[in-house]
């Protein structure tokens, strides 16, 4: 059990850029291509192209392709884009399956977009500039939204932290483009939060980080309540597979322990704690 300590560690921000690196350029592709040409995405594209709410809310693009691809979505409110997403599955490689969050897009309103990637071989894919609108957001019954109370938390420890760029407060920075990252500590990993005041919450969420040799994924963890109760272990959540852990109780510091992992530098893309509304 980690202790809670009376100071606040220093919060370091700085962009995750594993992923912003894998993009660069990106497309997807076969194989006999020269790898300076770009082809039309829809070359290797197998399904169609959804866009729509996942389970927190938020923006999603989903799509496969029929080669294992590294993909990325640019977009924006204009023909300029602007943004550019990158699908959080792929820890470090490529896939056929890929779910693109869209941070920011909101719901009704329409925006530009390009699809890009790029295979093993290098061959690139791209799409032409098109459009899509973001369905709205279903009703929800009174008392069932979930709001994250902790985005903008303070971290009050963490059991390591691999470098300044993956510090604890990527954790709770509401961006899933940033990680969290221990410097070893598996099993031992620990993430310690501060609400700011004492609030009733409804759930929690742990979304792993992982590394492209399959080491680095929690599957299991437990959130310690003011530093007295510990509940779960429950289900961590994995990119484009949200587990949302129902906990009803009241408290202001939430320490999340790995219980179950795949070993190496485990942490987090986010930690979450819910309240509904």
């Amino acid at each position: 059990m980690h202790r809670i300590p009376s100071t606040t560690r220093h919060r370091g921000r700085l962009w995750a850029l594993t992923l912003v690196l894998v993009v660069v350029g990106a497309a997807c592709s076969s194989g006999d291509t020269d790898a300076t040409t770009v082809r039309p995405f829809s070359d290797i594209q197998s399904s169609d192209l959804r866009f729509g709410l996942d389970d927190r809310g938020l923006g999603e693009m989903v799509v496969e392709t029929s080669a294992a691809a590294v993909c990325s979505i640019a977009w924006g409110e204009t023909e300029a884009l602007g943004n550019l997403n990158t699908d959080l599955d792929m820890a470090g490689t490529g896939h056929t399956e890929h779910h693109v969050v869209l941070p920011g897009a909101e719901p009704g309103k329409t925006y530009f977009y390009r699809l890009q990637g790029t295979t093993a071989d290098g061959s690139l894919f791209q799409s032409e500039l098109q459009t899509f609108t973001l369905p709205e957001a279903e009703a929800s019954a009174p008392g069932t939204e979930r709001v994250n109370l902790a985005e903008g938390a303070t971290v009050l420890e963490v059991s390591s932290e691999f470098s300044p760029a993956w510090a604890g407060a990527n954790a709770v920075d509401g961006d899933l483009s940033t990680e969290w990252a221990t410097s070893g500590s598996g099993d031992d990993a620990y993430i310690v939060i501060d609400l700011g005041e004492e609030r009733a919450v409804s759930g929690v969420e742990f979304l792993t980080r992982s590394m492209s040799d399959g080491s680095a994924t929690t599957t299991e963890f437990t959130v310690t309540v003011d530093d007295g109760e510990t509940f779960g272990p429950f289900p961590a959540s994995a990119p484009g597979s949200p587990q949302v852990a129902t906990l009803e109780t009241t408290g202001r510091v939430f320490g999340f322990d790995v219980a179950a992992s795949t070993g190496g530098n485990t942490g987090a893309i986010e930690v979450m704690v819910y309240a509904s509304r």
